[in-house]
């Protein structure tokens, strides 16, 4: 009789049921945190959140910020949000696309190849560098967003950021949304992920706001870049605990301090493999100064205009053996396998007018990198922010034997012009550069559409 009471307890437990009445069979459990559970269900691609803490008063705090939640502006932003409410134990029903995986997932596989000895196979079987940052340049952008409605997520870990399974697809989707806030909050014993959380908020003094979002975004970015944390350096590796926990505190350097090299990093990748210097600039500022003082930690806006302007440098290595991708470099060499490409690589260099200053042009710093066999979309907008790729599409760009195509996208016209004797030649349709007109010309790309005829940004480049 016991055995069937336990029974039939066993199963109304797997069973939730919203406010509305509808049920939902829970049929595993997909993570777990501080808070509560998040579990699937029989129905496609519908996710339970259930909070598992005893506390009343902590459960009754839990429910209020969720009915706040409900009550938010978060359409256009990758976050599942609640749809429906669970009332015992409280919970909710949110809606997740299929296909998706937690990026911890990814992370676990790839660093558990370099581990065993696999080298780069777990990396790049996980996307490589060129896959990363696109990930990264999602999530910073939601992230964004978010901040920009006067929000904080709250506790960043890769456990709650989901990703795309395949590698071909860069989707992002942020879960457990009821870590949400609008100011400081306090409460939930400063809630973190371990190894996540910034140091004010480790040491207890600070609730979570868009500054320990900033910390936290750059402490994931770091480990899914390199596979090593920013504060565990060679002071952590083989020490006691306490100094692990010293290192979280802040009390320790971070690992690439440009001075300090106690902590220095022990393991992982090279930073400046897998980094622009934009971007180990921003390291430095969220880690180094960002430390203690939460205000020169670099926004999510400028970590997306930064992976936007890596990504555009990005190229495949071309040794049948290697498969990764590097940035742009002079000696055209692959870091990961020494292969050099001799030809099929084209870099261009952003320029806009600026009618204001005394020189006409001025160079954007921006660059973006032309591979043979690989397509590139130019928009109306400098390539180096987050919203490149919002911007009018105006061309695309390819080269194949040799030869530059360039074909205007609807509505757009380009203008390329000769640098040495400002030769004009305007065109609305495809139009080729041929091998043998190869002669080292500065040639200067002008970008027009009739959606913002005003907007005339240019891209040099030597043919």
């Amino acid at each position: 009789m016991n055995d069937k009471r336990q029974q039939r307890g066993s199963k109304k437990r797997r069973v939730a049921r919203d406010a509305a009445g509808t049920e939902y069979q829970l049929t595993g459990k997909l993570g777990e945190g501080g808070q509560g559970v998040v579990c699937t269900t029989d129905r496609e691609n519908i996710l339970i959140k259930l909070f598992t803490d005893k506390d009343p008063d902590r459960r009754r705090r839990w429910v209020n910020r969720l009915n706040w939640v409900l009550n938010q502006e978060l359409d256009g932003l990758h976050i599942a949000r609640p749809i429906a409410l669970i009332e015992r134990p409280p919970g909710y029903v949110m809606e997740l696309m299929d296909g998706l995986e937690p990026l911890q997932t990814g992370l676990e596989r790839s660093l558990a190849a370099l581990i065993d000895g696999d080298g780069l196979a777990g990396y790049l079987a996980t996307g490589g560098l060129r896959r990363r940052l696109a990930l990264l340049r999602e999530l910073a952008a939601t992230l964004a967003g978010l901040h920009a409605r006067g929000l904080a997520y709250g506790d960043l870990s890769p456990n709650n950021v989901f990703v795309s399974q395949s590698i071909e697809h860069c989707q992002i989707w942020l879960i457990d949304c009821d870590n949400l806030c609008a100011t400081e909050r306090l409460g939930n014993g400063h809630l973190h992920t371990p190894g996540f959380g910034a140091p004010e908020v480790v040491r207890g003094e600070r609730g979570v706001n868009s500054l320990t979002d900033a910390w936290s975004f750059a402490v994931l970015a770091f480990e899914l870049l390199t596979h090593g944390h920013p504060l565990k350096g060679e002071a952590v590796l083989d020490a006691e605990p306490e100094e692990e926990e010293r290192a979280l505190r802040g009390e320790l350097p971070w690992v690439h301090h440009p001075e300090d090299t106690s902590n220095q990093a022990c393991d992982g990748l090279p930073l400046e493999l897998v980094a622009t210097p934009r971007l180990r600039a921003l390291f430095e500022d969220c880690f180094n100064a960002g430390r203690d003082d939460p205000l020169a930690r670099p926004s999510l806006a400028e970590w997306a205009d930064a992976l936007e302007a890596a990504w555009a440098l990005m190229l495949d290595c071309t040794a049948p053996d290697c498969g990764s991708s590097f940035y742009w470099n002079d000696d055209r060499r692959c870091p990961f396998c020494d292969e050099v490409t001799t030809d099929g690589l084209l870099l261009m260099h952003g320029w806009e007018s600026d009618e204001t200053a005394d020189e006409r042009f001025l160079e954007t710093g921006d660059c973006v990198a032309l591979a043979a066999d690989t397509p590139l979309v130019l928009h109306l907008a400098p390539a180096g922010t987050r919203g490149y790729r919002d911007a009018p599409r105006v061309c695309e760009l390819w080269l194949e034997n040799g030869e530059l195509h360039m074909e205007p996208a609807q509505h757009a016209e380009l203008t390329l012009v000769r640098c040495s004797d400002g030769q004009v030649y305007a065109f609305t349709q495809k139009k080729s550069l041929k091998s043998h007109q190869r002669r080292g010309l500065s040639l200067a790309l002008t970008l027009c559409h009739t959606d913002a005829p005003q907007l005339r940004p240019f891209w040099r480049f030597t043919w």
